[in-house]
Formats: structure tokens, C-alpha cells, sequence
């Protein structure tokens, strides 16, 4: 009964037998050409890209497609299109004497491989898209099939090598319930999908596909990130019982759900959503969030050669608070640097693009650049409740340059009779130490805060989350990120300015008792842990806030690891 560590994905536990997905090996096909073959092998790319083109096309209006499939699917298209990308193709076939599938393949392992070394985890999981559509492009050139004859029982765990985010919807329309991928990570379009198909999923950090079987008994353990193969009777019988409970807990936290999230002793808590796909919006509603307490809008940035135009980003916000009906919209900034807008050519990559011209810090440079976005933004206030946050804010000074060009764009859409929203909330993301130290300078000049607590930690400890060398030293209940929490909680009461958490501290079971003691009402996470979120609060009473407020942080890592996941433990054990 071997028992393997994975990274969660999605779900909680699921039992079947192994199904092993042999992916499609390629046939042997010439890597280079004769000079004189190059105009069939431009042809040949040109075919295939029209094929692939013409099919997403014709997928795009099918009615069971989800919102998000079809976002998917958009930025496939973006990518198979790109002018750069073709270019590329076109050079490497024509100059270098490559065929038409070695191209392909050398110059998308470049762009995978840039991709996957960019220092923000965001940004790094596009390569997943990248992997898709030359997988699609290579096979095309090469005549082989795409794993469209697929089907599985509901029983079955599907392990595999690579996963992506069209192979995610055939497993998922060929009826499979869980997989164990060898690749991957959280934040993937396939996890995405994976989420929102309602799968169970893992990846695994050991060889596993090649060490199970076909038809072996395996526990996919997404609670406690467990892969176990072939169980003992003991093993199986306890899991099966953990999986009844957490169904009816499942069951039980649905209920009240459309009902406000009050604490024992009557304090509000308001739980809004993060989300950057605008197809997230149905989990949004579904679930009965408060609103969207942080939009991330780079994705409206990447994927092509062009800035979005001011009326491309007004259409997208505007339909997007159209859709809340009135509920609170916080969009935030784009918070990229030079090196992930490809078509702005004067900046240079950057060695270490987190301590880098990124952020606010870009925005400011590039004026021209933020005001199309602000100009959109403001527009789109006309049509809900619209907030701006920036991201990357240091100090007061860097705030306050923000929200002057934000003053230009209001009195220029004055001087047009263009309608918005006069006095619309503006906020900072507050990821940076000094952001956190200066937080009381900040209160005076911004109307709102949200806790970024993902890069909060990282830079205060600088750790490096994406690093499993350092894993071990990124401790998001670090005596000194608490202080900094809690000094910044503290000048937003002062001020009397709304203070928020977006990060992942918001969604963790174990911490949202302690947020809510330091003074935290507002909480933005994943849509789908918005059950858990309500079922916490409702557990919070008194004498938790009694404990925060007499605690001395002024402490030890272990002492501050005894009060939370031993003191505070009877206030989130609900969910846990």
C-alpha cells in the first residue's frame, strides 16, 4: 500500500481503479528540409493552423460549452494567430530549414520554457495553454488523432502525464470523475477547468504513473494531498467513511447559503470573490458572494501584440458590473511588468521581476498605458459599483501619483460628457512590508485596503512560495507577518477606511478565525469557498475576539502555532 505526496488540485477524496492514459506518441517525421521544400512545408503550417482555426470557430457557438470553455478556447485562438508567434514559425521554417513540426515544437518549448521561468506564478501557469495549442498544431501536422474517442467509467482515476486544458474537457465529457497527473499546478487553466467540472484531481511529485498498474485500488486524498495505492481493508473502509462525512458536511454547508454571514455575537462579515476569468461570474452567484472584492485584469493584456483598446477593457468591465446587479466590483490595476508585455520592445527582461519595475511602479511609467485603462474603468462605473485598487504600492507618495492621473482622467471625460461614477472608492493592495509599516500615512489618502497576503509573506520573509527548496520557511502565521496584519487592520480603523483580505490567509479554514479576531470583516476569496467561509463565521462568537485582543504576538513561531491550530482549532474543526 504505497502512499505517495501530491499537490491538490481540486476535490476532496475519491476511490476507483487506475486507469492508465497512454498519451499519443508522435511518429518519426524529418526535422529538417531541403531549401527547396520550404514554400510545401509554409503551406503545410498555414493548413494546419486554418484546420485548427476553423475548428474552434465552429466549436465556439456549441451550447455546451461553458462560459469558461469558451474563454479557453479564445485565448487558444489568440495564440494560433499570434502575428509574433507566426513570424517566428515562418523564420525558423524558411532560414533554419526546419519542417513544419519541428518548428512548431523547438520554438513553443522556447516560449514554454520563458513562460515557466517567470518568477510570478501567475504568469507562469499560461505555459499550460502554450503546451495545448502546439500539441494541437504538431499532431495536426503530423496526422495523428487527438484523444477524441474517449470514455471512462465514474469509478475510474485517470493517471497521465501532461494534462491540458482540452484534455481536461474530454476526460471530463468521456466521463471521468478524478485524474493523477505527473505535471501541473493550481493555478492552470486544466485546474481551472478541473474546478469547475467538479473533478477530483492531483499531481503527483513522484514518478506514480509509472508505478501503478492498471486496475489497482488507488485513494486520491486532495484533503491531506495523499495518493494511495492499492489500500489495505482498514485504509479503505476509513476513507470511505471520511468520504460519506464530508458528503453530508458538503450537504449541510449549502444550507443558509443565500443568507448573510453574521458571527454569534452579530458582527457582519462580508465575503466577497476573487476571480479573473469573467465566466467565474456564475460561481460568483451560485454561491452568494458579496461581490468581487478583487478582479485581476491581466489577462485582458496577454496573449496578443497589442494593448486592449479603452472601449475593448469599458465593454469587458462594464458587462461584468452589469451582471452584479448592483453588488461591489474592486478591479484592480494590471500588475505587469515590461517583460510580460511583448509588444512594448524597449524593456528588457528583468533578472528578478518581483523586486522589478512591475505593479504600480509600471503604471506610473507608462502613463499613456494606465489611462486607457482608468478612462475604461471610470466608464464602466456608470453601469454598477466600481472600485480601483493598485497593486505594488510602497508609501503614500506612490498612491498619490496614482489617484492624480486618475483626477486627469475624471476631468477629461468632464470635458466630454462622459458619465462615471464621481466618486468612486479607490484603494491600495497592501503586499509590501513598507506598504503595511506606512499603512497609517496611506489611510489618509486612500479610501479602502485589501490585504495581499500571498506576496505579504513572500516579501517579508523573502520566500520564494514557488521554491520547494525554501517551502518550509514560507510561514503565512510568521509572527512578523501577523504584526504587519494587524498594524495595517489597526490604521484602517483609525481612519475609519474599510480593510479587506484577498489572499490565500483569506481561504484557509485555520486562519480565518484568527483574521476575524484581529478585526478583519471582509473577506475575498475563490468562489467555491464561500460554504466553509459562512460556516466559520457563524462559529465565531466573544470569546474569540476576547482571545485575539489579550494575546501577546509579540511572540515565538510556536506559541503563535499552539493558538491557531490548537486554541483557535474548535472555531473552523466545522469544516476541517
Amino acid at each position: 500500500m504505497p502512499v505517495y505526496i501530491g499537490t491538490p488540485i481540486s476535490g476532496t477524496i475519491f476511490i476507483g481503479k487506475v486507469k492508465l492514459l497512454k498519451q499519443n506518441k508522435l511518429p518519426d517525421f524529418p526535422k529538417f528540409i531541403d531549401k527547396k521544400q520550404v514554400d510545401d512545408e509554409l503551406n503545410k503550417l498555414k493548413t494546419a493552423v486554418g484546420r485548427i482555426e476553423q475548428s474552434i470557430q465552429t466549436a465556439l457557438p456549441d451550447v455546451g460549452l461553458t462560459q469558461l470553455d469558451k474563454d479557453i478556447l479564445n485565448t487558444h485562438l489568440m495564440i494560433l494567430t499570434d502575428i509574433e508567434i507566426t513570424q517566428i514559425l515562418e523564420t525558423t521554417i524558411s532560414e533554419q530549414l526546419m519542417s513544419a513540426p519541428q518548428a512548431v515544437m523547438t520554438t513553443f518549448t522556447k516560449i514554454i520554457h520563458n513562460f515557466e521561468q517567470m518568477e510570478n506564478q501567475y504568469f507562469a501557469q499560461r505555459a499550460d495553454d502554450y503546451k495545448d495549442v502546439a500539441q494541437r498544431l504538431v499532431t495536426t501536422l503530423v496526422g495523428t488523432q487527438d484523444m477524441n474517442q474517449l470514455s471512462f467509467s465514474e469509478d475510474e482515476i485517470i493517471f497521465l502525464k501532461d494534462v491540458t486544458p482540452s484534455l481536461v474537457t474530454k476526460l471530463h465529457k468521456s466521463g471521468a470523475k478524478a485524474y493523477c497527473a505527473q505535471h501541473g499546478s493550481y493555478t492552470s487553466h486544466s485546474s481551472i477547468l478541473s474546478r469547475a467540472f467538479g473533478m477530483t484531481a492531483l499531481v503527483a511529485k513522484d514518478d506514480v504513473c509509472n508505478k501503478v498498474h492498471e486496475n489497482d485500488t488507488a485513494i486520491l486524498d486532495a484533503e491531506n494531498s495523499y495518493i494511495v495505492i492499492n489500500p489495505d481493508l482498514e485504509q479503505e473502509k476509513s476513507y470511505k467513511n471520511r468520504l460519506q462525512q464530508r458528503q453530508k458536511q458538503q450537504q449541510e454547508l449549502q444550507i443558509g447559503l443565500e443568507l448573510p454571514a453574521f458571527t454569534k455575537n452579530g458582527v457582519l462579515i462580508s465575503i466577497k470573490a476573487n476571480i479573473e476569468y469573467p465566466s467565474e461570474l456564475t460561481q460568483v452567484l451560485d454561491n452568494h458572494c458579496d461581490g468581487i472584492g478583487l478582479f485581476r485584469t491581466e489577462l485582458l493584456y496577454l496573449n496578443r501584440t497589442d494593448v486592449p483598446d479603452e472601449n475593448e477593457q469599458y465593454a469587458a468591465y462594464s458587462e461584468l458590473l452589469q451582471k452584479l446587479n448592483g453588488l461591489p466590483v474592486i478591479i484592480r490595476t494590471f500588475d505587469l511588468g515590461g517583460d510580460k508585455l511583448t509588444f512594448l520592445q524597449k524593456y528588457d527582461k528583468e533578472d528578478n521581476p518581483y523586486l522589478g519595475n512591475r505593479g504600480i511602479r509600471f503604471s506610473l511609467q507608462e502613463k499613456a498605458l494606465f489611462k486607457i485603462q482608468l478612462r475604461a474603468i471610470l466608464r464602466a462605473s456608470a453601469h454598477g459599483k466600481a472600485a480601483i485598487m493598485f497593486p505594488m504600492i510602497i508609501c503614500a507618495d506612490d498612491f498619490v501619483a496614482a489617484r492624480k492621473i486618475v483626477q486627469e482622467c475624471m476631468e477629461e471625460l468632464d470635458k466630454e460628457s462622459s458619465p462615471y461614477c464621481k466618486d468612486i472608492q479607490i484603494g491600495a493592495m497592501i503586499e509590501t512590508p513598507s506598504a503595511a509599516l506606512c499603512a497609517e500615512q496611506l489611510a489618509k489618502v486612500c479610501d479602502f485596503f485589501s490585504l495581499g497576503t500571498n506576496d505579504l509573506v513572500q516579501y517579508t520573509l523573502a520566500v520564494d512560495r514557488n521554491n520547494d527548496l525554501v517551502a518550509p520557511y514560507y510561514l503565512q502565521h510568521h509572527p512578523a507577518v501577523i504584526k504587519l496584519i494587524s498594524n495595517t487592520i489597526k490604521a484602517a480603523h483609525k481612519a475609519g477606511i474599510p480593510v479587506s483580505v484577498c489572499g490565500e490567509m483569506a481561504a484557509e479554514p485555520a486562519y480565518v478565525p484568527l483574521l476575524i479576531g484581529l478585526g478583519i470583516t471582509d473577506f475575498s476569496i475563490n468562489p467555491h469557498k464561500v460554504p466553509e467561509l459562512k460556516a466559520i463565521v457563524r462559529n465565531c462568537d466573544d470569546e474569540l475576539y476576547h482571545k485575539i485582543q489579550n494575546f501577546d504576538f509579540n511572540t515565538d513561531i510556536a506559541t503563535l502555532e499552539n493558538l491557531i491550530f490548537n486554541t483557535l482549532k474548535p472555531y473552523y474543526s466545522i469544516v476541517s
